[in-house]
């Protein structure tokens, strides 16, 4: 595995991780200690772990291979577990249990919003690559002329 690939991977999980343990200490003082919540929850963020898993895997596959349809494949065996993850929580702890369990699925993509858009956007020692700062500014120029232009 690529150690950038690796490092992103570790990162991800790391902030996957601290968010649920955010987001289940925010819910104590308004829903009390719920076992069965905090379970969903754990569940959840177990599930989007373990997705995160299975597309780094599959992206692998893919570039090595070059074959396409591996993403699809990752996509309908993850699709199935994110379900039977779920349903598990309603039928074992209910309706509640079931949405803990879906913001758990969450935490993930929270964390990459995390560190790829806000924390990236705040960040002082943020690094774009010369192209991409090149098109940037191209298409604020352009929108400045649309602006002048009306």
């Amino acid at each position: 595995m690529n150690n950038d690939l690796k490092a992103f991977r570790l990162q991800i999980i790391k902030y996957t991780i601290i968010i649920a343990v955010i987001l289940g200490a925010c819910s104590i003082p308004f829903l009390g200690f719920d076992a069965a919540l905090l379970c969903g929850l754990l569940a959840g963020t177990a599930v989007s772990v373990l997705s995160l898993f299975m597309m780094v895997a599959m992206s692998e596959k893919v570039a090595a291979s070059g074959q396409k349809w591996l993403s699809s494949l990752g996509y309908v065996i993850r699709l199935p577990i994110y379900g039977v993850v779920f349903l598990v929580c309603i039928k074992l702890g209910g309706f509640f249990t079931g949405i803990a369990c879906l913001i758990g699925f969450m935490t993930g993509m929270m964390a990459v919003i995390y560190l790829h858009g806000i924390k990236a956007k705040f960040s002082k020692d943020r690094k774009v690559r010369p192209e991409v700062m090149e098109e940037i500014e191209r298409e604020e120029q352009d929108r400045e002329e649309e602006i002048w232009k009306n």
